[in-house]
């Protein structure tokens, strides 16, 4: 009986040890997991916070954003889809019935900032929207805007779907859609230009399309010299000659010289309007021509930059750089033109971070009537977005990934630099999950 008692009596300490083993290391983790003073959660109620919050923030949001920015445009003073519905569809309309889409340089259509001053590509293009009716076509043609952003991040291999709702929040894409201009069309034409980069025909002739659709984007062009796409380049200025020549050919030669006196109109009555810097220049009361001087300077300096950086293999930087140069040259600057911004920034930060909090701050540049200290914060953020870009891209290879191979390019041994994690550039490049 008393071995009995004592065999029981070893099991239970042995029990009890086991026991309290296992307590003692359930608390420690516990410990570890929970920061000081964070408070105890019940559980599941951790999971379900981690999933209502970004739910709610990145696709409930936007959605509601949109939603109600269409319903309550129908009551307002200023009417939806904007440059679409006073300019793409009028314009559309006179190509069908064989008139100018042009209209006199002292219309009151160009102080009102509804007349359409397009190529004659984008004349054509627009024509087959005008047999749509009006009103329809404005809620078709901010869809396929909204559509367009967010294949631009599909295009570009981006993953992380907080993203998605993200950049339909930014003021600049959100201008975008709801004037229906077709910026974010021409974001979506930059991201199939880097997606397929390797392919000199494709990419040639996708450049000469966005710049005879919309004059500001040439400097994509200086992108292909500065990273030595010479096969591209060629193509592009071919495949430009042709689309433009026929283009002209089909609305009438004779509307060139009508197209070129309505787009100096416009420029002279927008160029103290926008978000460019002559326009901050302007506002800060210096003369005509200093302001041009000033203008011209700083985009020649980043043209040179990113003829210097794309020498070198950093295409990203170089992309960068020549969509800042497009908003550096070109006197008439818009909010929704900062929306091309994202397409480099969403290659070096694929992933959700502090960073993308800077498109986000641009709403407090956002308005009808602008002041210069307006002007000044938009481009400083600009800037700081192009800045991130280049510290995020400081060498070739990294951002480019097995592309420098292709291209003759010898990678360098270690990819880690501190700067770059790998996994944010294989996303960014696609070269993870094909």
């Amino acid at each position: 009986m008393n071995s009995l008692q004592a065999s029981r009596s070893s099991d239970g300490g042995l029990v009890a040890a086991i026991s309290s083993r296992v307590s003692g290391t359930s608390g420690s983790l516990d410990a570890k997991l929970l920061h000081p003073g964070q408070p105890r959660l019940q559980p599941g109620r951790p999971a379900f916070v981690r999933l209502v919050v970004p739910v709610t923030a990145w696709c409930l949001l936007p959605i509601a954003l949109t939603v109600f920015t269409v319903i309550g445009f129908g009551g307002g003073t200023v009417h939806f889809a904007g440059d679409f519905h006073y300019a793409f569809w009028p314009a559309g309309q006179r190509v069908l019935h064989g008139l100018s889409p042009y209209v006199d340089p002292g219309s009151p259509t160009v102080t009102h900032s509804i007349a359409f001053v397009y190529p004659a590509l984008a004349a054509l293009l627009l024509a087959p929207l005008a047999l749509i009716p009006h009103g329809v076509a404005d809620l078709t043609f901010a869809g396929v805007e909204i559509a367009a952003m967010l294949l631009t991040l599909r295009v570009l291999h981006v993953r992380d779907w907080r993203l998605y709702g993200l950049v339909l929040l930014c003021p600049a894409v959100y201008s975008g859609w709801t004037v229906a201009n077709v910026t974010l069309l021409l974001g979506l034409g930059i991201a199939t230009v880097w997606r397929n980069r390797e392919r000199p025909l494709l990419i040639g002739f996708v450049i000469a399309l966005l710049v005879s659709v919309k004059l500001f984007v040439w400097p994509l062009a200086l992108w292909l010299l500065a990273t030595r796409r010479y096969v591209a380049f060629v193509y592009a200025i071919a495949c430009g000659l042709v689309l433009n020549v026929v283009a002209w050919a089909v609305l009438g030669l004779n509307e060139l010289h009508r197209y070129s006196r309505l787009l100096h109109a416009l420029t002279t009555f927008e160029e103290r309007r926008g978000y460019s810097v002559i326009a901050l220049a302007l506002h800060e009361g210096t003369s005509h021509r200093v302001a041009y001087a000033v203008a011209w300077a700083v985009a020649a300096a980043g043209a040179m930059t990113c003829l210097a950086l794309g020498r070198r293999g950093r295409d990203v930087a170089a992309l960068a750089l020549a969509i800042g140069v497009s908003l550096l040259a070109t006197p008439i600057v818009q909010l929704h033109y900062f929306a091309l911004l994202i397409v480099p920034f969403a290659l070096v930060r694929p992933r959700l971070g502090l960073a993308w909090a800077l498109p986000l701050v641009m709403w407090v540049s956002a308005s009808a009537t602008l002041r210069p200290w307006q002007i000044a914060v938009a481009l400083a953020i600009a800037g700081a977005m192009v800045v991130i870009v280049l510290r995020r891209d400081p060498l070739g290879p990294v951002a480019m990934g097995n592309s420098s191979k292709q291209r003759g390019h010898t990678p360098l041994p270690s990819l880690d630099l501190g700067l770059v994690p790998p996994s944010a550039s294989s996303v960014a490049t696609g070269d993870v999950g094909r």
